[in-house]
């Protein structure tokens, strides 16, 4: 699987680190520090091709939240709405902030693994086989 970024791309970035933060002078606590932040960063675009970099002041539209959040753009005003997602202005020019889609984002995942798992949790090998649910 292919990232945000290729292989070499990564490699020429990681190269960049090493030079630039040898040659800052910086405290070694700040540069080991700057350091892994960097590489943390090039490994998820390496790794991910969904991986989105903003910065956190970002602000969106409900649209591009649709986009990021992989839904449709009646769902995003429906959730902002609800008060399950908080965004500022009004009307047809709500926008959303980067950092609250990932705490949505976390929220919704947490939501959704803790619910699989008490599914799970409620089928055991006592349970008779015609109150479980097969699919193709």
């Amino acid at each position: 699987m292919t990232g945000a970024i290729a292989h070499d791309q990564a490699q020429r970035l990681r190269a960049a680190f090493d030079r630039v933060l040898g040659e800052t002078g910086t405290a070694p606590e700040a540069a080991t520090s700057a350091r892994v932040a960097l590489e943390r960063l090039v490994e998820v675009l390496e790794s991910s091709p969904a991986a989105v970099v903003f910065p956190s002041d970002t602000t969106v539209s409900t649209g591009q939240a649709a986009d990021l959040l992989g839904v449709s753009r009646m769902t995003v005003v429906r959730l902002i709405d609800r008060g399950e997602i908080a965004a500022v202005g009004g009307g047809a020019h709500r926008r959303i902030a980067v950092s609250e889609l990932a705490r949505y984002r976390t929220a919704s995942d947490t939501r959704r693994r803790v619910a699989l798992d008490g599914l799970a949790g409620e089928i055991g090998d006592d349970t008779p086989p015609d109150q479980i649910i097969t699919t193709r």
